[in-house]
């Protein structure tokens, strides 16, 4: 008869435990290895987040943080956001007597993370405007990737007032300030909205800090920061939501193969059938344009309408339009909002005509997806020589209306 030794079962749960420890340790040892490849070589885009949540902006970026961007280009950019939460220079608070100051708001297309900050429109028309007025002016970047007129008053009227600009210059993109600016065509309520009181009071409704992805959003923060693991990890699960979220947006506005040709979103606006709910959400875009030249008026800035580009720039992709819709007009943006900055009495540029004209002379491509180098030098250029008789003489050409609030 064989007798059963009292101390095997705990040699036995002695050696689970030993084994469950190892597997922790390996476990351990290999996240570390993986975090430490990520941070050093950046693999599959990995990168620290340099953003963090906000109450009243969605997000912003973190002060004096480093970035690493790698996308659209064919090499990866890096930098320092600067002590103002801007992708910048630091900036002195204080303006000197003899300097016109610009602040310039707009998405991503001026944030410019596509390209060196020494090579975005806003540097290249500054060396510009130097070069033809010395250093009496100063270019600041107020641009945020996902900023609407919502985002751009609020920081206007909150951020920019406060480095007592001479003027401001609002870059307004045809496409996304139309989708995002409204809850009802926004793929996500991630965000702040104006809705407009029955009296015509813009009412600022930040409630999607109650939603519990904004409240996931700000644990995670917590770790994304510190870890390009994790922040791989969030990026990824916001891309997939996001595309989600798209596509429930397209089939609910009916983009299905039973209308496949139509022009959809903002763009049916250059058509003679606009989607209705684009109608409302554009004339939205301009309420929030009058109220930031109103806010202007009342601080004596001078205020500019800038109008980006669409696609249709290109001949052959108008072309495509034209036969989806007769009736598309490339033009349609860049004329209204034209029309529209005459009626406000402020300064406007249309870089749909400027980018026709650019790409017509060179035959090459103007963007990635946001511009390119050569597209920020059309940019640059165009902006640059609007600016260059506006800040050689600001009073001579200020506009009538424009008068410093007592």
């Amino acid at each position: 008869m064989t007798t059963r030794d009292s101390s095997d079962p705990p040699k036995k749960s002695r050696t689970v435990i030993r084994n469950i420890l190892l597997s922790l340790l390996v476990f351990f040892i290999f996240i570390v290895a993986l975090e430490f490849t990520l941070r050093s070589t950046h693999l599959f885009g990995a990168r620290i987040s340099w953003s963090e949540p906000d109450s009243t902006l969605g997000f912003r970026y973190v002060p004096n943080s480093k970035y690493w961007f790698y996308k659209e280009n064919d090499h990866p950019i890096s930098g320092r956001i600067n002590k103002y939460g801007w992708r910048d220079r630091d900036w002195s608070r204080e303006k000197d007597a003899n300097t016109f100051r610009i602040a310039i708001l707009g998405d991503s297309f001026v944030e410019a993370f596509q390209v060196e900050p020494e090579s975005t429109f806003i540097a290249l028309a500054q060396r510009q405007l130097y070069e033809a007025l010395g250093p009496r002016i100063e270019l600041m970047n107020f641009g945020r990737s996902g900023f609407t007129q919502t985002e751009e008053l609020f920081v206007l009227e909150n951020q920019v007032a406060a480095f007592s600009p001479d003027m401001a210059i609002v870059f307004f993109l045809p496409g996304n300030d139309i989708e995002d600016v409204r809850r009802e065509t926004a793929p996500t309520a991630l965000r702040p909205f104006y809705k407009v009181s029955p009296e015509g009071t813009l009412l600022l409704d930040t409630s999607f800090t109650n939603l519990p992805e904004y409240r996931k959003m700000c644990f995670i923060d917590k770790f994304k920061r510190r870890s390009a693991l994790i922040s791989l990890l969030a990026e990824r699960y916001n891309a997939f939501k996001m595309a989600a979220a798209a596509k429930r947006q397209f089939k609910a506005e009916g983009r299905d193969a039973s209308r496949k040709g139509q022009i959809h979103g903002p763009l049916s606006l250059c058509t003679a059938n606009p989607d209705t709910a684009y109608v409302q959400s554009y004339q939205l875009n301009k309420i929030l344009i009058a109220a930031m030249v109103e806010y202007c008026r009342e601080k004596g800035i001078r205020f500019m309408l800038v109008t980006i580009d669409i696609g249709s720039y290109i001949p052959e992709v108008e072309r495509k339009y034209e036969s989806a819709d007769s009736t598309f007009d490339t033009n349609f943006f860049e004329d209204d909002l034209k029309k529209y900055a005459a009626s406000l009495n402020i300064d406007y540029v249309g870089l749909q005509g400027v980018f026709r004209q650019a790409y017509e002379n060179g035959r090459a491509p103007l963007h990635w997806t946001h511009w390119n180098y050569k597209g920020h030098r059309v940019v640059a250029g165009a902006l640059a020589n609007e600016l260059k008789s506006i800040a050689a003489d600001s009073e001579e050409h200020r506009p009538a209306g424009y008068r410093v609030k007592n």
